[in-house]
């Protein structure tokens, strides 16, 4: 954690002043001299004055919260926004530093000196103690001694991690704007409409459903959340008016005569600093993640003791209201009488139905599971509740790793990085020295692919060939009224509509209503998705599509016609909209791969998520097939492998018969359909203390 301190500043002080006219010639050991510097430094970062920061990401910064939040949802954000008023503060810190030494970031970084003294007065050496926990059954809320040597690696409020150093204009801070060449990128608006565009999308023959990606957006939200600042007033930046010239405003230009847009600009605000290495190192901006990078059901029970408590019911029960839905809360838009908005561990939980219908499964399977854990291991109500807890987590990573990844990412992929799971015996590969926290370049652009197979409609489907109603997509974000009207009757049309309707291709060609203006959050503001994500990469400081394809030892682009995992057509739109490869963003450089090997994804993003999921499952002292307190006993574990996302489907919704593999269309010879009765679930008397004999 930063700690701007100061120490005797009038004799730092006269220090600098006299030795200033030597600046140019100081020697890297010059310490009283560094140490002046560093104290001016932070004396004048402390006259910047603090700004107010939001929780929201890109998706719902402008909706306002509902009458029922509650006060713990307040505090986490009062938490937040003392870290993130820290990373302005360094950020202030390291413009000065760089001002009165007259060197650059990687000067300083590369100074043992400044590095020292920049530790020595400005770190919080604290050492958080994991003694405790370190034979703990469980893992703590937050991910916390998940790690016993770096406590906080996985851990909510925290900088994602990198694979590579970013690319800022200036070293430290501003957004890449600048190609190879020196001249400015191109508008994400204009790279949206040039190379990712629909015209139409043609249809495909792929074998997966709308589940797959409705799990992916879950999943997505269990490992990372990104938010972005709001104006002094405690309001959103209005970019595109009268805030246009604030320093965390990084609007997106629209050309004139844009096919759909009016206006020449669309909003986006930066996303929070926090301080690089915990303020302990001098570096550059860096982003928070939110949230814990374990999988762990995050989205479901929050990433903090303050949420499982406020979350939990009786009995070791997850708290829920009539129809078995979810508890009353958070943020939404509603526009029917008797709707309410949904309360879950992640504040998106009401962002489209599809993931509001998830989170009912998931608290349902929690209560079920928790019935049975009390009858047969007469636990305390607190260690049912954890128990509970530890299976669902367990469950959620054998589905991701099991069911899910192996439709994402090719064969060869999940077998050179150890990413498949076993089908007996113990996990004996936990790595401490791997860190487990979400990447900046999974979070802003590879987690992002699934914005390719975002549907143009949702619907309800109770009839085999019938759909009974279709809705617009942009016409239900962020309003849960399918999932919780009449308690939660739709939840099993809208599943079925789910497992039966074929998800789309990731490719170039992006559903036309998720990139113009016919896209719209909850206050009826336009956006193009893609574009932001690419303006979010930018803001990032991300390298460029051919950095990463390096960093994958896969081949680069010397010229577009060298772009070997892109067809034809997508090299010539990107030669069209780029002065040169190394131009290229990321994002738009892996979804417009084509997939190879079986993979649904490019062989870039296909690299950057194995990698990911690689670490989170090396990095997780309590990854579910490991040995020891911190897994399960083999019986236990044997029970949990027979479950699959059909069982618990059929567990919480009611159905009568579902396909085989819950990701994929139903089909007589490869996925017939079968009823729900003849697949497994868990034996809980398993989980029945044995006796033992002195």
């Amino acid at each position: 954690m930063l700690k701007l301190t100061v120490q005797n500043p009038r004799r730092n002080m006269m220090i600098y002043l006299l030795l200033t006219i030597l600046l140019c010639t100081v020697s890297d050991a010059d310490e009283d001299f560094i140490d002046a510097i560093i104290t001016s430094a932070v004396q004048e970062a402390y006259k910047v004055p603090l700004r107010k920061t939001s929780t929201r990401d890109e998706s719902n910064e402008n909706l306002p919260a509902s009458g029922n939040v509650f006060a713990f949802i307040q505090k986490q954000k009062n938490v937040e926004d003392r870290i993130a008023q820290d990373g302005f503060k360094y950020l202030c810190l390291i413009r000065e530093l760089i001002s009165k030494s007259s060197l650059n970031v990687s000067e300083l970084q590369r100074s043992k000196t400044y590095n020292s003294v920049f530790y020595r007065n400005l770190c919080d050496k604290q050492a958080q103690s994991c003694r405790k926990f370190r034979r703990d059954k469980y893992r703590t809320a937050n991910g916390l001694c998940n790690n016993l040597q770096n406590p906080k690696w996985g851990t909510p409020h925290r900088a994602h991690a990198r694979y590579l150093h970013p690319e800022y204009d200036d070293g430290y801070n501003s957004p890449k704007q600048r190609g190879k060449n020196g001249g400015y990128l191109r508008s994400p608006r204009e790279i949206s409409n040039k190379v990712l565009a629909a015209d139409p999308i043609t249809p495909s023959e792929i074998k997966e459903n709308l589940l797959l990606f409705a799990f992916g957006q879950f999943i997505d939200h269990d490992l990372t959340f990104t938010p972005i600042g709001i104006g002094e007033d405690g309001n959103p930046l209005k970019c595109c008016g009268k805030d246009g010239s604030d320093a965390e405003c990084f609007p997106i230009k629209i050309k004139a005569g844009d096919p759909r847009f009016s206006s020449n600009c669309m909003e986006f605000t930066r996303s929070v600093p926090v301080p690089y290495n915990d303020g302990c190192s001098i570096g550059y901006r860096e982003q928070m993640n939110r949230v814990s990078s374990f999988i762990d059901g995050g989205m479901i029970y929050g990433d903090s003791i303050l949420f499982n408590e406020n979350l939990r019911g009786t009995l070791g029960c997850l708290r829920g209201s009539k129809g078995n839905l979810l508890p009353a809360g958070g943020m939404c838009h509603l526009n029917d009488t008797g709707d309410f908005c949904q309360l879950g561990g992640d504040e998106r939980v009401n962002e489209v139905p599809s993931l509001g219908g998830l989170h009912v499964v998931w608290l349902r399977l929690h209560n079920i599971i928790a019935k049975q854990i009390r009858y047969f291991s007469k636990m305390s109500s607190p260690n049912v509740f954890l128990e509970t807890k530890k299976i669902v987590g367990a469950l959620l990573q054998q589905i991701t790793y099991g069911e899910y990844l192996p439709l994402i990412l090719s064969k060869k992929t999940r077998k050179s990085l150890y990413l498949d799971l076993k089908p007996w015996g113990y996990w004996k590969k936990y790595d401490g020295n791997v860190n487990p926290t979400v990447k900046n370049v999974v979070a802003t652009a590879a987690l992002r692919f699934g914005h390719s197979q975002i549907p143009k409609h949702l619907g309800l489907k109770t009839k085999k060939f019938a759909v009974d109603k279709l809705f617009n997509t942009e016409d239900v974000l962020m309003n849960p009224h399918i999932v919780v009207t009449k308690n939660g009757e739709n939840l099993p049309g809208l599943t079925q509509f789910l497992l039966e309707t074929p998800v789309k291709k990731v490719d170039r060609q992006i559903e036309d209503g998720v990139r113009n203006e016919l896209f719209r959050d909850a206050n009826g503001t336009a956006f193009d998705l893609p574009a932001l994500n690419i303006q979010r990469g930018r803001d990032h400081g991300l390298p460029g599509y051919n950095a990463w394809r390096k960093w994958c030892k896969l081949p680069e682009a010397s010229t577009f016609s060298c772009l070997y995992s892109h067809d034809p057509d997508v090299r010539k739109r990107l030669q069209n909209t780029y002065d040169h490869p190394d131009d290229i963003d990321v994002f738009v450089g892996g979804v417009t791969e084509t997939p190879r090997d079986g993979a649904l994804v490019g062989p870039l993003f296909e690299c950057l998520l194995g990698h990911q999921f690689r670490d989170l499952k090396q990095g997780d002292r309590y990854w579910y097939e490991t040995i020891g307190v911190e897994g399960f006993k083999y019986r236990q574990l044997q029970e949990i492998r027979k479950v699959s996302l059909s069982k618990i489907l059929c567990e919480t919704l009611g159905l009568k018969k579902i396909q085989k593999n819950a990701f994929s269309i139903p089909d007589d010879k490869t996925n017939p359909v079968v009823s729900c009765s003849s697949l497994p679930f868990i034996d809980f008397s398993k989980w029945t203390p044995r006796r033992s004999y002195g």
